[in-house]
């Protein structure tokens, strides 16, 4: 074994480098320490001995490296470099690289300076003229005019009345519009609109470029472009007007992003490629969008003829099974595909749902969006997904939820479903629960993204104003929701948050702008059907305000005093922005510094001595890195064993209050951990799975007991390894777990009157239990020292979540702020 294998895990240190591979190194340096202190052959004269042989042989090894190819040539051919960039290849295979609407890569094939550098051109900044005030229908079009792919991008803005016939033409079908995520704007590149400069990000550059005819010009409708960003008037009326204009666009074209900066070839640092990646990155698009054609029609035919999917099989030819080859392109597939950041942004929400066709594009790549929504289910039928959330031996695949919510929204907008005949607030706060997680840079666009999902006649009561600040736009939607569903359940989106948004909110109003995990409201089930009980017996709420809309009057009455208290339940996954760990460790500044100061090129490293030089930098960086990876494992771990012990911990605290022997308490601490949500099953195979579930919960004691006082760190380990294995099989829809998901992010309580209840984290001993007319649910209250309320959450409380409690003719009312 090479002394680089050795202290790599990997290729020989000179393959990397493109050393010479007709010489070895000397012998000497071949040979590794031994564990036990002895040398690699055997000889056991001590350390020291083995450390002079080893220095010695590292020395030989540095100087005969250095003296043969002091800066080794890459194996990849490189071609010069001028200040614009490096220059694409004169001659580049075009094999499996064929697009449906362009030639394949040849020397017109946009170079990578399309994603990093500017026109070669700049002349005046762009003016806009004022959109005329005789139509409230009025936007522009930017014409996209033809071009070579190493041409500046020119284009054209011209007027165009949404109400109105695009053209007398009538082998012209319209305009195209653009759904894309803007990116980082702090640095812009210009591009030219009728002679003059516009400045725009380079995600928009990359998208027009690609975008471009080269024989034909190109109609597109975008945001950053068509509208004039500096008119707040305009922004405001042409974001009102985004509903139509993706309604009436002849087709939405998704932009997915350039895939070398996605799949990491670009180095955003230095603004530099390296060609190698670029072209390999280049030519795998081609087959990742013919994977989810053949994913797309293979799925079609098994509906077409009534087979069920074979898991980890598919459909079989020369090539193998569809699982096989779609497994070779998983990783490069999850990134273009699942973990686009396309999906993660509000804006993008309404773009798409409101298409009348929809088409995904990347590079000189198009492929219909209704395939890619036949492809993915399929994709994970056959046993792929990354499960990402773990909670209780459950696992959520949470790498298509993105594409089921957006389909989600689309059957429900269908004429005659539910979510479109109830009140406009119970449909706002549809689309708001379901975009909670996606971020935009403005707080504001958490409101304003939605507001084109409304059809005309279905007023929401919210104005698109960017004058207003965040809190302002925050209490007017809030309020909306409130007077015009006739519920309180969007309280229930009411959570303290670490990081928040918006600072200074009443606590009756919600920081929608926050995409942390929050605590799952209570308006559904655990299996996210609405609630069938109501705690105010279905009596619509009477909200009203005072003090400039600052405080918020509700009528309801005071039933019970929070008592005691359990522990809270930690979230089920370490990715959750909010509750700090994982997130911020991996985010640390040290940690992020040693990674980009590691050396990735021949060049980066000292020249007198390079091989040195890497290995330093390896093992710095290693050093550096294992602290948190340890930490980061046994936080995964133990994040596993710590939601098992609070449930633990929780029967026991509910055991004690209420008494043992007591007929009803099992019964009572498996409807409060659950909420009670009705399960299909007979009610003796749901106490069974109960049974099962709480045996493999209760096994962690006893193999605390055995090994915590001796190795705590090995305990954690095995605990969650061990409780894994004996919980039940997470293929069963009806596991017991899959109706804990009210937990995280939640305490258990007593109350005064020994009522059993599930409450919000931040619940102290001496809150209120209230029942507030037109709450599903219970819900925490605190009393201030000037007789206001502060409100905490919704609850849920054993014995009152359906009316049994409440009493109209005791209502007062509550002054929240």
């Amino acid at each position: 074994m090479s002394l680089a294998k050795g202290f790599l895990g990997g290729p020989c240190l000179a393959a990397q480098f493109g050393l010479p591979s007709g010489k070895k190194p000397p012998a000497e340096t071949c040979r590794l320490p031994r564990t036990d202190g002895q040398t690699g052959s055997g000889d056991s004269r001590g350390n020291s001995i083995m450390f002079k042989k080893l220095h010695s042989g590292w020395k030989r090894f540095e100087d005969w490296a250095n003296e043969h190819d002091s800066v080794p040539k890459s194996t990849t051919t490189q071609t010069s470099q001028t200040e614009t960039g490096p220059s694409a290849p004169t001659q580049t295979s075009t094999k499996d690289q064929t697009s449906n609407h362009s030639d394949p890569v040849t020397e017109d094939t946009p170079k990578p300076e399309a994603y990093c550098y500017t026109n070669k051109s700049t002349t005046s900044p762009y003016k806009y003229t004022p959109l005329p005030s005789t139509t409230k229908s009025a936007i522009r079009v930017l014409t996209l005019l033809p071009g070579r792919a190493d041409a500046d991008i020119e284009c054209q803005l011209i007027e165009l009345d949404l109400n109105n016939p695009w053209t007398d033409d009538d082998d012209d079908e319209g305009f195209e519009a653009l759904s894309y995520v803007w990116g980082d704007i702090t640095e812009t590149t210009p591009i030219q609109i009728d002679g003059a400069t516009v400045q725009i990000g380079r995600n928009l550059r990359s998208a027009l470029l690609h975008l471009r005819y080269q024989e034909k010009s190109r109609i597109l409708w975008v945001d950053a472009v068509c509208i004039n960003q500096e008119d707040m008037d305009e922004r405001n009326s042409q974001v009102m007007l985004m509903g139509d204009i993706y309604t009436k666009a002849a087709r939405t074209l998704v932009w997915l992003g350039c895939p070398c900066c996605l799949l990491g070839a670009l180095n955003t640092d230095r603004l530099t490629y390296s060609e190698g990646k670029w072209l390999d990155h280049l030519a795998g698009i081609d087959p990742l969008f013919k994977a989810i054609e053949i994913l797309g029609n293979e799925a079609r035919k098994l509906a077409e003829e009534g087979r069920e999917v074979v898991p980890k099989q598919g459909e079989k030819d020369e090539d193998g099974t569809t699982y096989d080859r779609i497994k070779k392109l998983k990783p490069k597939w999850n990134v273009i595909f699942l973990e686009n950041p396309w999906w993660t942004r509000i804006w993008t929400l309404q773009e798409i749902v409101l298409a009348k066709e929809a088409r995904l594009c990347m590079e000189r790549h198009e492929l219909g969006w209704d395939l890619l929504c036949v492809a993915i289910p399929y994709y994970t039928a056959l046993g792929f997904g990354d499960f990402s959330e773990i909670y209780a031996g459950s696992k959520t695949n949470s790498g298509v939820e993105p594409l089921n919510l957006v389909n989600a929204i689309r059957e429900a907008r269908q004429p005659g479903s539910e979510l479109v005949t109830e009140d406009v607030g119970d449909e706002l706060l549809h689309y708001l629960a379901s975009s909670h997680w996606r971020d935009c840079k403005m707080p504001q666009d958490k409101i304003f993204g939605l507001m084109g999902l409304f059809s005309e006649g279905r007023d929401v009561g919210i104005e698109v104003d960017y004058r207003l600040d965040a809190e302002d736009v925050y209490r007017q939607a809030t309020k909306s929701l409130l007077q015009q569903s006739g519920n309180l359940d969007a309280l229930g989106f009411c959570y303290p948050y670490k990081i928040p948004r918006v600072t200074n909110l009443p606590s009756w109003i919600p920081d929608w702008g926050s995409v942390g995990n929050l605590a799952l409201p209570l308006m559904n089930d655990a299996k996210g059907q609405p609630r069938t009980t109501h705690a105010s017996r279905g009596l619509r709420s009477n909200p009203r305000w005072e003090n400039n809309d600052k405080t918020l009057l509700l009528d309801g009455h005071i039933i019970d005093t929070i008592a005691k208290l359990g522990r809270t339940q930690v979230p089920p996954n370490q990715d959750d922005r909010n509750e700090g760990s994982l997130d911020h460790m991996l985010n640390d500044p040290a940690m992020i510094a040693e990674a980009d100061s590691f050396p990735d090129r021949w060049e980066d490293l000292d020249p007198e001595r390079p091989i040195r030089h890497f290995i330093s930098a390896w093992w710095k960086g290693m050093r550096m890195a294992v602290p948190y990876v340890a930490k980061a494992f046994l936080e995964i771990f133990g994040n596993v064993v710590e939601m098992r012990e609070t449930f633990l911990q929780w029967d026991e605290f509910v055991a004690a209050e209420l008494g043992e022997p007591h007929e009803d308490r099992r019964a009572i601490f498996r409807d409060t951990i659950t909420t009670a949500t009705p399960c299909p099953l007979e009610p003796s195979v749901f106490d069974s799975r109960f049974d099962g579930w709480l045996q493999a919960v209760y096994s962690i004691r006893k193999l605390k007991k055995r090994i915590d006082r001796y190795a705590p760190k090995t305990y954690t380990t095995l605990a969650a390894v061990t409780t894994f294995v004996k919980m039940e099989d997470d293929d069963l829809p009806e596991a017991f777990a899959t109706y804990t998901t009210h937990t995280p992010r939640r305490r258990l309580g007593i109350t005064a009157s020994k009522r059993v209840c599930l409450l919000p984290k931040l619940t102290e001993v001496g809150d209120k239990v209230a029942l507030l007319r037109g709450g599903r649910v219970p819900m925490i209250l605190r009393p201030r020292e000037d007789g206001s309320m502060q409100f905490i959450g919704e609850a849920y409380v054993h014995g009152v979540m359906d009316g049994e409690a409440f009493h109209e003719e005791e209502c007062i009312d509550f002054r929240i702020t």
